[in-house]
């Protein structure tokens, strides 16, 4: 079974781009651009929704988007808050800065952001444009640290209900004694603590783990996971006060050797990429050394011990034009629906495609928006998956009200603070 993404590719001339508005005709998730863009004509961040294989961007204020300040969307919770951050690319040297294009600025500045912990972060309400600034932790800085995720937790009205509280966290390893613990921020407590991290005596010590700072932190089953991509992924219960780390393979035949022997992360988490989608953990992967390009598809049992082969097709290409890059002609795995496990979001060249994988058909199709699209070559994964509850726009950020008095008495104003300040105006 197989696929000719070229003459499909070709059959797409313009955008098939809808902005959706209303609750009654708002897509069920959304695939959100990792860079915000800054907007003169909106006074809080926004929500370019369209639905999915079309992609959505979050903006901001352009008086807010400091030009200096590379913003990233960092991941999404299960419930679709967004965890962003800033960082300031003046801090790159002046050699750095001549050489490289603004954007490819912004791609490093953002990854360096992953793991450092003085970096404005935020919660993000996409759908009211609600914001909350994280304090800064007030912890020496770590050594081997990972990305920030975000989970939040529910329990006044069920699991599936508007959250009660949120947590921030990453994994980390102390300076000094080595210790590995759990640096988060719970908003119910309104502070940074580091419990430390559990890890059992029958985690695999073979290799370390290389994390892939480009692919989102999934929220899955309670747990934050942190992937690699060709190893597997570990995963944490940030609202513990005593964390176990737990660890889940790849599939046979996806496990690599250590990152020394093959290409690293960036290139490739283009090709590789796990998500969840109706109620399991996938993993999807694409063989790119030789035509056909195999696509296969896997899913998590419930016990998180072994996984089951879902579906696998080809993909047949054309070689380019001898002025076209390879690259441009390479299956990218853009995403996973959430809603459907059979279906997958691939980036080929300039243009986004539904597939459908257990019928082996093209369900739909979009094009990468122009003014994005020269950045595809400098990140392995430029999207992230977004869940749209109903009551996601009515909803505040938990606790965010009380905590936005706790923690910002800034004397400044930073973009941090006018991002703040921008909400309260907004609410009185």
């Amino acid at each position: 079974m197989s696929l000719l993404l070229r003459r499909l590719a070709g059959d797409v001339s313009a955008p098939l781009r809808r902005s959706l508005a209303t609750a009654a005709s708002r897509p069920p998730w959304a695939m959100v651009y990792k860079r915000p863009a800054p907007d003169a004509s909106i006074a809080r961040a926004s929500l370019d929704l369209n639905e999915a294989p079309c992609v959505s961007q979050l903006s901001l204020p352009a008086h807010l988007a400091d030009p200096a300040a590379a913003g990233s969307v960092r991941a999404a919770s299960c419930d679709g808050l967004l965890l962003l951050d800033f960082a300031d690319t003046r801090e790159f040297p002046p050699a750095v800065r001549k050489l490289c294009h603004s954007s490819l600025l912004h791609m490093m500045a953002a990854a360096g952001a992953a793991a450092e912990p003085g970096v404005a972060r935020f919660v993000c309400n996409p759908l009211s444009g609600q914001m909350f600034r994280l304090p800064v932790p007030d912890m020496d800085a770590a050594k081997g640290s990972t990305p920030f995720g975000l989970l939040t937790q529910s329990s006044s009205e069920g699991p599936h209900g508007p959250p009660d509280r949120f947590v921030v966290a990453q994994l980390s390893c102390r300076e000094g004694d080595n210790r590995r613990v759990v640096r988060r921020f719970l908003s119910d407590a309104g502070e940074w603590d580091e419990p430390q991290l559990f890890v059992p005596s029958t985690r695999p010590a073979w290799r370390a783990m290389q994390i892939d700072t480009n692919h989102e932190v999934l929220a899955f089953g309670d747990r934050l996971w942190w992937v690699d991509v060709s190893w597997g992924a570990c995963s944490v219960d940030p609202f513990s006060d005593t964390p176990e780390h737990h660890f889940v393979e790849l599939p046979r035949g996806s496990v690599l050797p250590e990152m020394a022997d093959v290409a690293g992360p960036p290139v490739l988490g283009r090709h590789r990429r796990m998500g969840f989608s109706q109620g399991k953990l996938r993993f999807v992967e694409v063989s790119t050394k030789k035509e056909p390009f195999l696509i296969s598809s896997f899913s998590l049992d419930d016990e998180a011990c072994s996984w089951t082969l879902q579906h696998e097709m080809t993909i047949n290409i054309s070689l380019p034009e001898e002025s076209e890059p390879v690259e441009d002609h390479m299956p990218w795995i853009a995403a996973i629906d959430p809603f459907s496990a059979n279906v997958l979001y691939i980036k080929y060249g300039r243009i986004v495609l539904a597939v459908d994988m257990a019928k082996v058909k093209v369900i739909g199709s979009c094009s990468f928006p122009d003014s994005i699209t020269h950045l595809s070559m400098h990140n392995s994964s430029l999207l992230v998956p977004c869940v749209l509850p109903t009551w996601l726009q009515s909803n505040n950020i938990p606790g965010a009200g009380a905590l936005s008095s706790k923690t910002n008495n800034c004397t400044r104003k930073t973009l941090a603070d006018m991002l703040v300040r921008v909400d309260k105006d907004r609410k009185n």
